[in-house]
């Protein structure tokens, strides 16, 4: 293609012929009438040459409208690189390949198309593209793309004796690589795709995968449609370098089915005594309906909210679904607090077996009914 420099040239010179043509036209068209009186075999010669000179006129004029039109179409919109137009540019480096296109003494390749294992994006061709999403761990080391995507021609994973591999997971010493891995010298096996043990999602590969709800808080990536987390770090709880879906406060006491720690007892799935509700261990169930609002995870199909926390009210470490005020005096089937509040909370009844309480309304005042 021409350059856009010698284009313009050519639609300067042409216009400039198209002007002297007219020109002439007129200077034949004048000699003619002034002519005509005088001298009429003469005038006659003048008219013909300006009917020629008009002809002429309107046929280059022609021309150059149909040079124009071909200036516009082919005026180069991308990249412009020795005299002709390309639609990739991308920096490869002084050592980079350019399979696909010219390279410039400046480490950029140049080309009309992408290779079919590269990625394009914003006039450029990529080796690599992983999705980031967004929030505290959407971090991008390349070009980001508007829908969350990460785009570089270097690595965004693993490499390892230069290759880039998707996923890596240490075995140890007496740990097997599954399926088409690469065991390295350091007890890790590299995949160049997902293994079927994790998670993928939008290309990349996660260990872990955590429902949050579609309004819960993911620390990495969150798949929006569905309400997930992936992450590749343990999202729950992490005790001797391995992840646990539940872990609770048992003290010194001898009540562990689990793993125990110092304090408390890990649990890799769902112990009998909590609920589970999409792979995720919950301590506490509460009925809102199918309209009701929950601050965390909620069953949208059964109208439950799941709570690690008690969503009531909690004393001395236990989760009471009522509370009441009875005075120092009052009757107490249940458990009597040391200290008592104005506080009248009244459950109100549904249609469902489940009890729904309605806000509680307090003051500040406090009195110990144990020293009066």
């Amino acid at each position: 293609m021409l350059h856009y420099n010698v284009r313009r040239n050519i639609f300067v010179r042409f216009s400039k012929t198209l002007l002297a043509f007219n020109l002439c036209v007129r200077i034949c068209a004048a000699m003619a009438s002034t002519t005509a009186v005088s001298d009429a075999p003469r005038a006659r010669k003048y008219g013909r040459v300006s009917i020629g000179l008009s002809v002429s006129g309107i046929a280059i004029t022609v021309l150059i409208i149909v040079v124009v039109v071909a200036v516009v179409l082919t005026e180069c919109k991308h990249n412009s690189y020795q005299g002709s137009c390309y639609r990739y540019k991308t920096y490869v480096g002084s050592s980079g390949s350019c399979d696909y296109g010219v390279k410039s003494t400046d480490g950029h390749c140049y080309s009309k198309h992408c290779p079919y294992y590269e990625y394009p994006w914003s006039d450029a061709c990529y080796k690599y593209r992983n999705y980031v999403g967004y929030g505290y761990g959407g971090v991008c080391s390349g070009v980001r793309s508007y829908d969350d995507y990460c785009y570089s021609t270097s690595c965004l994973d693993y490499m390892y004796l230069g290759k880039c591999y998707k996923y890596k997971e240490y075995v140890s010493s007496f740990g097997d690589c599954t399926g088409t891995s690469l065991r390295s010298s350091d007890n890790y096996c590299y995949y160049m795709y997902c293994p079927p043990h994790v998670y993928e999602y939008r290309g990349s590969c996660y260990k872990y995968r955590k429902y949050v709800g579609i309004t819960g808080y993911c620390r990495w990536v969150k798949s929006y449609s569905g309400g997930y987390c992936y992450d590749n770090h343990c999202p729950d709880f992490e005790y001797l370098a391995i992840c646990y879906k539940y872990r609770e406060y048992v003290g010194l006491s001898d009540n562990c089915t689990g793993v125990r720690g110092y304090d408390y007892c890990y649990y890799t799935s769902c112990p009998s005594h909590v609920y589970e509700y999409r792979g995720s261990c919950y301590k506490y169930r509460k009925y809102v309906g199918i309209a009701g609002y929950c601050s965390t995870v909620k069953s949208y199909s059964g109208g439950y909210c799941y709570y690690s926390r008690c969503p009531d009210f909690d004393y001395l470490g236990i989760c009471y679904k009522y509370k009441e005020y009875v005075g120092c005096s009052g009757n107490c089937t249940g458990v009597r607090g040391i200290h008592t509040a104005i506080t009248l909370l009244v459950p109100l009844m549904s249609t469902n077996t489940a009890v729904v309480a309605t806000d509680t309304v307090s003051t500040s005042v406090f009195r110990d009914c144990a020293t009066g």
